[in-house]
């Protein structure tokens, strides 16, 4: 006979698999009480000591007689009177208890790291349940629990330095936020959780968890440890030791900063500066002259540091700002902030540890200094680097001048001089016969890195001699800006004509540029223009830039681009934007449709990449009254405005765009969609309803079947809400007769449609299978936000037809899925829906404590799912609430508050979950 009892959660018998009902709370606790020490005598004095609280006269007789009956139930044998006493004779390992206790002794055998972190994850899940949840009162249980619960601590805490020591610091933050309010004196868990938190770059968090803790122990009369203490300061003062995640040395998320193609020479007093600089003050600005090398230290500073320092780096370029009103509107643009705006950018950058390089300030000083001062005072770790000829003159401020390289210095300027001579010579060094001269010509170029590039570049064909003579004859000698400038202007002069016309060209680029944008933009062959830049490059005139997806870039210096600019001829820079504006509009227009396809990722990266000029060439656009250029532009950037989270910004564009006076384009229809899309998405359902009939006209104006399909099956969806239910049933049968000539991407959104409709006219089965369909086209081409979107609705089917678990599975995968194609906003979306399932497998406290998350971590991302979601929204946190006092529903929603994104996935991962079933559509 094979007997297994349940003690862990809800109490339970099994016997041969099947369950065998025990009634009375008094027969569960005696048959309880024996099974919590299997095969061990209990004597009867202790047996009733444990288990009645007031025991009556006639226990003993009692006793029996419930244990009588129980044999009689189906244990027989199994329970054993003798010698005074009682037992169960049952294997320890058909106790899911005392199972557990064993296996967590075992478990600290199991060597291999990643093997014994997985085994203490699975004992994690088993520790959780109280035992005996359904029997109170008893003396023996809540010794019972108590026990139990110091062994989920020590388990806990093992699980916790276990994922520290393999770098999971947010699966030990998960695990350790409950076990430190669990056990609030206890030393470990609190310093165990301040260290994940300090090494997840959340220092004020890992501080207060300790600050809170003494404070706990104070109220007690009792005093911290040396070790709370010592961890305290390590994380104040970011002692790398302690604070730095493991594996620190490895890879910051960059952006924006230059990969250098040279090495970086000297200077090492002024990089030491630096360092102890950006360490102790959160604004650093580098001031020098023109040329002294500020890019080129700020991006040492950058490349330099590891995890240990930053989690994130941006870099902005701001000297192609025409306007100073654009400067926050860059900057935003530059860290990917949902809004153009200062809120945006705090959202955007409030909660890691990033460093902001903010590049060329010179022209925008005012307008910048604005806005640091309001990021500076609305974040807590964002540090920032300035690079300008002047300082911004804000009281936080740590300047560092940087001078040319003169005086103890000048040997530094030796080396690079000659460093760079030499490359550009093939690898031969100067002889003996060259070495005054070359000297001099170091000496005359005033310790100017930029000055000492140029010349050198010069000496590919020209020997020293010449160089000298050719920048000395252009040296007014008033200064060492001058010696910049009269290194570029007789660099410029000696350049050849079809050189001069390409740099002058490729100089009014806002960004940075490829070569097919070279050519595009100056009329000239592909080949050619390769040729030309590379030319410009041996130069010193022209950079390579490869800081983004590592693809080569060009940028012109800016040295270089203030030199040009007073060489413009007007005539040739108005054809030049002309033809700038169309090759950008039809890149948008060739780019754009992949933006639903598998090649999604790298278009994205070519229009990151692109982004300042594809402004510039819009704007030009609005400006000349370009209908057509401006629709392009508008109507095939606008997936992406939405992929990036540019929301209202993407709106803006298109409603300019499309106002315009002028004939319809073959761009308007989707353009249309895409407004109606973007207007829905924050929060202007009506004017997303007047946008897609403007959709459903173009697209039967120009018999577009993929245009028309979309805007009848948004528009019978909107309908059918608003009460023309009918109608709304018929315009859904026109959009399903165009799907054959219509494409995969819109075949995929009339099928979310139909799902939308169907889940809400409360035909699930429908609904799922309308949305299984959406997934597999979508799935099929690659059209990331359709997949999510698809598994988002179909969550809420499942949540609405109470597979609960279903819905969690396919939220899972679609939170994976979302994040990995940089989808903050859907994801988010889905999780809330992941909160809202957890009513219905009983685990309420964890969607309060997700639901927390996603208002927290949508402040970052500008989304907000009361508004994106409205009633959905309110039924989701009404059902988490019915299994909650008030009182805890707000405190497992401020946990939740302070949870990333890596303890949201992990709490969902452990929810139960099966997969969907397969359905299909009624007739």
């Amino acid at each position: 006979m094979g007997i297994d009892i349940e003690l862990l959660g809800a109490f339970g018998l099994h016997i041969d698999g099947a369950t065998v009902p025990v009634r009375g709370d008094l027969p569960r606790a005696l048959l309880a009480r024996l099974a919590a020490t299997p095969r061990e005598l209990v004597p009867s004095e202790t047996l009733i000591a444990d288990v009645w609280t007031d025991p009556p006269e006639n226990v003993v007789s009692t006793l029996r007689a419930h244990l009588s009956r129980l044999r009689a139930a189906g244990l027989g044998a199994a329970i054993v009177g003798a010698r005074g006493g009682y037992l169960i004779d049952v294997p320890r390992e058909r106790v899911d208890l005392t199972r557990f206790r064993d296996e967590l002794t075992r478990a600290a055998e199991v060597t291999a790291a990643e093997a014994h972190l997985a085994r203490l994850v699975e004992l994690a899940g088993l520790a959780a349940q109280e035992p005996l949840a359904d029997l109170d009162g008893y003396p023996f249980v809540a010794r019972l629990r108590a026990e139990h619960l110091e062994d989920r601590r020590l388990l806990d805490e093992d699980l916790a330095e276990a994922a520290i020591e393999l770098g999971d610091d947010s699966l030990a933050t998960a695990v350790l936020s409950g076990t430190v309010e669990r056990h609030p004196l206890h030393e470990r868990p609190a310093r165990l959780l301040a260290l994940a938190l300090a090494r997840s770059a959340r220092f004020t968090d890992a501080l207060a968890v300790l600050d809170a803790f003494r404070e706990r122990l104070s109220e007690q009369g009792l005093d911290a440890s040396a070790r709370v203490d010592a961890l305290r300061a390590s994380i104040v003062r970011l002692d790398p030791a302690v604070v730095a995640p493991i594996g620190a040395g490895g890879t910051v998320s960059r952006v924006g900063i230059a990969i250098p193609l040279t090495r970086f020479i000297g200077r090492e007093n002024d990089l030491r500066a630096l360092r102890e600089a950006r360490r102790e003050h959160r604004l650093v600005t580098i001031v020098g002259p023109a040329g002294v090398g500020k890019t080129r230290i700020a991006v040492e500073l950058a490349r330099e540091a590891t995890t240990a320092l930053d989690d994130d780096q941006y870099m902005v370029d701001l000297a192609d700002i025409r306007n100073p009103d654009d400067v926050v509107a860059t900057i935003a643009s530059v860290v990917r902030a949902r809004e153009l705006s200062i809120d945006g950018i705090v959202r955007r950058l409030g909660r890691g540890r990033v460093l902001l390089v903010l590049d060329n300030a010179d022209h925008v000083i005012g307008a910048l200094a604005a806005a640091v001062d309001a990021l500076l005072g609305q974040t807590g770790q964002l540090r920032i680097v300035v690079t300008s000829r002047e300082s911004l003159r804000l009281a936080e401020e740590h300047v560092v001048v940087l001078r040319p390289l003169v005086d103890d210095d000048a040997e530094d300027a030796w080396r690079l001089f000659s460093e760079r001579a030499a490359d550009a010579r093939g690898g031969r060094a100067f002889h003996d016969e060259e070495l005054t001269e070359a000297r001099e010509l170091c000496a005359q170029l005033a310790g100017i890195p930029l000055a000492l590039e140029l010349a050198a570049a010069r000496l590919d064909v020209l020997d020293v001699e010449q160089v000298r003579e050719g920048i000395g004859g252009r040296d007014t000698g008033t200064g060492r800006h001058d010696s910049v400038r009269a290194a570029i202007g007789w660099t410029f002069d000696e350049l050849g004509e079809a050189q001069r016309a390409l740099l002058t060209d490729v100089a009014r680029f806002a960004g940075t540029f490829t070569v097919g944008a070279a050519a595009g933009t100056s009329g000239i062959e592909s080949g050619r223009a390769s040729e030309l830049l590379m030319q410009l490059v041996g130069r010193s005139l022209v950079a390579v830039d490869r800081s983004g997806t590592g693809r080569r870039r060009f940028r012109v210096l800016e040295s270089t681009r203030e030199f040009l600019a007073d060489r413009d001829d007007p005539a040739r820079a108005a054809a030049w934007r002309l033809r700038h504006r169309w090759w950008f509009a039809d890149l948008a227009s060739r780019l754009g449709p992949t933006l639903r396809t598998f090649e999604a990722r790298d278009t994205m990266a070519v229009l990151d990449g692109f982004r300042a000029d594809l402004n510039v060439a819009y704007e030009g656009a609005i400006e000349a009254g370009d209908r057509e250029a401006a629709v392009r532009l508008a109507g095939w950037q606008a997936h992406y405005w939405f992929l990036r989270g540019l929301l209202r910004e993407g709106r803006a564009r298109l409603e300019r765009a499309l106002a315009l006076p002028g004939e319809p384009t073959d761009s308007d229809g989707l353009a249309y969609t895409e407004l109606a899309n973007l207007a829905y998405q924050t929060g202007d359902a009506m004017a997303g309803f007047v946008a897609i009939a403007q959709a459903r006209a173009e697209g039967e104006r120009r018999s577009d079947a993929s245009v028309t399909a979309v805007a009848l099956s948004r528009e019978a969806f909107g309908r059918s809400m608003f009460g023309e239910a009918d109608l709304g049933e018929q315009l859904m049968a026109q959009a399903l007769d165009l799907l054959p000539d219509a494409q995969a991407w819109a075949r995929a959104e009339v099928y979310m449609s139909l799902g939308q409709l169907r889940r809400a006219q409360g035909r699930p089965d429908d609904a799922l299978a309308a949305l299984t369909e959406s997934h597999r086209i979508a799935s099929s081409v690659g059209y990331t936000w359709m997949i999510t979107s698809s598994q988002y609705i179909m969550a809420k089917a499942l949540v609405d037809a109470r597979r609960a678990r279903e819905a969690i599975a396919v939220a899972r995968s679609a939170i994976a899925g979302a994040r990995a194609n940089e989808d903050a906003a859907g994801a988010l979306a889905v999780v809330h829906v992941a909160a809202g399932a957890c009513a219905f497998v009983e685990r309420h406290e964890v969607g309060a404590r997700l639901m927390g998350a996603v208002d927290e971590l949508g402040k970052r991302y500008d989304y907000d799912i009361a508004a994106a979601e409205g009633d959905d929204a309110r039924r989701l946190r009404e059902a988490v609430g019915q299994g909650l006092t008030p009182g805890e529903f707000e405190h497992e929603y401020r946990n939740g508050r302070r949870l990333g994104w890596d303890e949201v996935s992990a709490l969902i991962d452990r929810l139960p979950q099966t997969a969907p079933q397969p359905v299909e559509a009624t007739a």
